[in-house]
């Protein structure tokens, strides 16, 4: 009897995009050789042979800067062109941000730097009753929605199984396209240290006053020692979509998109559940404040854990839980806020 060997699946063919050129000239560059292969010609029967090498000399030069690169794929030009940028970005001081009362935001706010700077920050809830954040850009009229996920990585699971996750999150992709006014979706992996905050609100939420001495303590054992050493993996899942799905429509506003949204998000966030990813959910405004603000400050992420309020359990008897009952699709309620975190 023979078996047959499971080879380890492999995913390739992907390039990177590039415009029309001569091999690796592009546009621009092709353009520019043409242009200086014109000038060379000129320059042979105004001013002769050795003007005519020298300026080839110069066009050679030129189009080196755009064919060499490195190990980013980086030309020589645009290397150029951060490193100037960057030196006038710090002749004029706009590289340093400094908010809050004593800095030089607006109003003495705690606004984020950069291209986030004049957005603003949307809670609605969709109609599983879940809030979810929406991140509105004013300059694009765009409005992001992000969902938290954490994967459950590829170890000790079998290669048919991670071959049936690689299919259902390529079906994902696929079906964003059939989404009306999506406009982008990215997907940011975050590892760091497990500080145990999870773990240790999970298991004291559920002790029970009345358990032995015993099973208490060796609960507090797990609870300090399991943490060391080990990792945690999150994932977000960020959805962009425009305030017009169709280039004749009328622009809507914050609310009508919540609305609109708030039916769509359940269908989004089950399709993820049979990629890998785990449960995924969206993420309200506190908690994406949160994220950001751990992103920014890692040790901030032992302030954000705080033990969750006590969750009725339903007990063998057929007690009722006080979970609130589920919405009806299509009904969002958007309480607009500005986007200002707390100085900690």
């Amino acid at each position: 009897m023979e078996v047959a060997e499971s080879k380890v699946r492999t995913y390739g063919n992907w390039r990177k995009p590039m415009s029309a050129g001569l091999g690796q000239l592009g546009l621009i560059g092709t353009g520019l050789m043409f242009g200086g292969l014109i000038v060379v010609i000129l320059t042979v029967g105004f001013f002769g042979l050795l003007a005519a090498v020298v300026v080839g000399i110069i066009v050679g030069l030129m189009l080196s800067t755009l064919v060499l690169r490195d190990r980013h794929g980086k030309t020589v030009l645009a290397r150029l062109a951060v490193w100037v940028g960057w030196r006038r970005t710090c002749a004029a001081g706009a590289h340093l941000y400094r908010g809050g009362p004593l800095g030089r935001s607006p109003w003495g706010t705690f606004h984020l730097p950069g291209l986030a700077a004049r957005s603003t920050l949307s809670e609605a809830r969709d109609s599983y009753d879940r809030p979810f954040a929406l991140l509105h850009m004013p300059t694009t009229n765009h409005y992001t929605v992000v969902f938290g996920t954490e994967p459950d990585g590829g170890e000790l699971v079998d290669q048919s199984q991670i071959d049936g996750w690689v299919a259902r999150w390529g079906d994902w992709l696929a079906s964003l396209a059939d989404e009306p006014g999506l406009v982008a979706a990215s997907v940011t992996v975050e590892t760091a240290p497990d500080t145990g905050a999870r773990l240790q609100r999970e298991v004291l939420s559920r002790i029970d006053p009345a358990a032995p001495q015993l099973a208490q303590a060796m609960l507090h054992e797990v609870v300090e020692t399991y943490p060391a050493g080990s990792a945690t993996v999150k994932a977000y899942v960020a959805l962009t979509f425009s305030a017009t799905p169709r280039t004749s429509a009328k622009r809507r506003d914050t609310q009508q998109v919540a609305r609109d949204l708030a039916a769509r998000l359940p269908g989004l966030t089950a399709g993820l559940a049979g990629t890998g990813a785990g449960a995924a959910r969206p993420l309200g405004a506190q908690q994406l404040c949160e994220a950001v603000r751990i992103a920014y400050e890692p040790h901030a992420a032992r302030c954000s854990t705080r033990p969750p309020p006590p969750t009725p359990r339903r007990s063998l008897t057929g007690a009722t839980s006080d979970r609130p009952a589920p919405r009806r699709a299509g009904t969002a309620t958007a309480t607009t806020a500005r986007r200002r975190s707390r100085g900690r």
